[in-house]
């Protein structure tokens, strides 16, 4: 018998995860494949002021262009909790979304009138409300999925994604949209009015309306919507109630962060996540620099222009493969295993980058290791990474612990995106053996002996091993 309610789920799952990633995998990726239409375009803009572009100040607005993302990410990562938490998940993700509208309408202000200055303003508009509805969309699947279907929210949020990097990346081509830079920015500006719509329909997460709210009535209606309305709302209030912590006031930043020092298992949620999310940071560089590296080993440059799609679709390929058996293996078992193929791939990735010279078909070997890389990445390493902090701490401080796992994972990428392409012109291929496999090692060490599996268990049963499992003896 076909499954309705479980169908609704997916299709309401994968609304809230399109309403963040497509914005997110779209405008991260966007600015790598029409390199020179955008460079045609700042020096357009610059000739209709009477002025002529000169190569350093070229290199001055693009660095803004690109990397002002990073920034803006990460300052609404550090807002969010308190967003997120005063007005709670579906009215935060709703005004993100709307600031998401307004700065794709200001890239493409900033297109039709030549203003290159706009262009950044507009890519910081958007990536503030990234960072914002990254957190919402992931407190969202996970507060208001049923226990059993926690792994398939999450592995839904990465399959949106990576679709949408490989969409991005797609129009972006030269015979698509690469040379109509208008239509181009345009295109997103579509989906994301749709996740407005979209989430002005939707409830707010049950577990937000009980344990911050108070109001079971509200609660009730939240999870005949999301699980349906069959569901046992009294046996999930419950366990939802089992959850909650005595004293649900948020506090402020350092009250939190202080409380977080001093509770020894919160602690150990916040190093597990962040060593979680260790083994993701690599993935930026090679996959939009996975030319130049292909390039160097003196891989054909058609194929090697073509490597960064043909790693999003292994990517996507992988979120497929990984979403259906989520539930089955559990993530403690999938995050270890494909963590560890993952740095294992890079590992020959590096050792026949290293012997390109002597080795005649090294070079194909490096090509096979990175679409590897994007698939064992997407199977498991990102979309557990990505949710598990959401699955080891209580509601109180899930969105709080979110934000500095996210802060310190975006952190991570910006001074290894800053410094890989240098180091590997310095030192070669033993940049990635410094910069990703030494680091992802340790902490897989760290998770192999204290991540908890949660899957199929409810969180105060996951908070209440996290409490009794001893670390290095002082915990």
């Amino acid at each position: 018998m076909f499954d309705w309610i479980f169908v609704k789920f997916i299709l309401i799952c994968t609304a809230i995860a399109f309403a963040c990633n497509f914005q997110y995998g779209f405008s991260t990726v966007y600015v790598n494949t029409p390199v020179d239409e955008f460079k045609n375009f700042i020096n357009q803009s610059e000739i209709k002021r009477g002025t002529i572009m000169t190569d350093s100040y070229y290199d001055s607005i693009w660095n803004w262009i690109v990397n002002i993302w990073f920034i803006g990410f990460f300052f609404g990562i550090l807002i969010n909790p308190f967003i997120c938490d005063r007005y709670g998940r579906r009215i935060s993700f709703l005004g993100a979304n709307i600031l998401s509208f307004v700065g794709s309408c200001i890239r493409c202000v900033a297109i039709w009138a030549y203003v290159s200055e706009l262009l950044i303003v507009g890519r910081i508009f958007v990536s503030v409300a990234t960072g914002l509805t990254y957190q919402c969309q992931i407190l969202y699947l996970q507060e208001s999925s049923p226990t059993q279907y926690r792994g398939i929210a999450g592995f839904i949020s990465e399959i949106s994604f990576a679709i949408s990097c490989l969409i991005g990346m797609f129009l972006g081509m030269y015979d698509i949209l690469g040379s109509h830079l208008l239509w181009f920015l345009f295109f997103p500006i579509i989906p994301t009015f749709l996740s407005i719509v979209a989430i002005f329909y939707m409830k707010e997460t049950p577990k937000y309306l009980l344990i911050v709210k108070k109001d079971k009535v509200l609660a009730g209606e939240s999870i005949k919507f999301f699980h349906g309305k069959d569901a046992n709302c009294d046996l999930v209030i419950k366990e939802i109630e089992m959850e909650s912590s005595k004293d649900e006031d948020q506090g402020t930043f350092f009250e939190l962060f202080k409380e977080i020092l001093k509770n020894k298992h919160l602690l150990k949620a916040l190093a597990l996540s962040c060593c979680a999310l260790q083994n993701t940071v690599g993935l930026w560089s090679l996959l939009l620099s996975s030319t130049t590296f292909l390039t160097s080993v003196k891989l054909e440059n058609e194929l090697s222009q073509f490597s960064s799609t043909l790693m999003a679709l292994c990517y996507v390929i992988g979120t497929l493969s990984g979403s259906l058996v989520i539930e089955k293996f559990g993530r403690r078992p999938m995050l270890l295993g494909f963590s560890t193929a993952n740095t294992i791939v890079l590992v020959i990735f590096s050792i026949f980058s290293i012997l390109h010279n002597e080795i005649s078909f090294g070079k194909y070997i490096c090509l096979i290791s990175l679409l590897l890389y994007g698939f064992t990445y997407g199977s498991a390493v990102g979309p557990i990474s990505w949710f598990i902090s959401s699955e080891l701490v209580d509601q109180k401080y899930r969105s709080f612990i979110q934000s500095l796992c996210y802060a310190f994972n975006t952190i991570m990428v910006v001074i290894t995106s800053f410094i890989v392409l240098p180091l590997y012109n310095s030192i070669g291929a033993y940049t990635f053996l410094i910069l990703y496999v030494l680091p992802s090692t340790f902490c897989l060490l760290l998770l192999f002996l204290y991540l908890p599996e949660t899957k199929g268990r409810e969180i105060h049963e996951i908070i209440d091993q996290m409490k009794k499992r001893k670390w290095f003896r002082t915990f």
